[in-house]
């Protein structure tokens, strides 16, 4: 006959066991987002270089250029 202390004992060890299990995914999944952040964030540094690197020739603000656009001297 099971007592009450041996079915305690076995939920116990049960639930122990399962949040053991959770703890592993967890580390595991955490480990899989760590790598998959640091691609990104090389990924997105060697873009950023590259963007920095083609517009350091280019007139960014453009205050030289003329504009396109002229008025005219036509009234209606």
């Amino acid at each position: 006959m099971l007592n009450i202390n041996s079915i305690i004992g076995g939920a116990t060890l049960a639930f122990i066991g399962w949040i053991a299990f959770s703890v592993v995914d967890l580390k595991t999944e955490t480990a899989v987002i760590s790598v998959k952040v640091d691609q990104n964030n090389k990924l997105l540094a060697e873009l950023w270089d590259f963007y920095l690197q083609e517009r350091v020739n280019d007139d960014i603000a453009w205050a030289n250029r003329k504009p396109s656009i002229q008025a005219s001297d036509e009234r209606s």
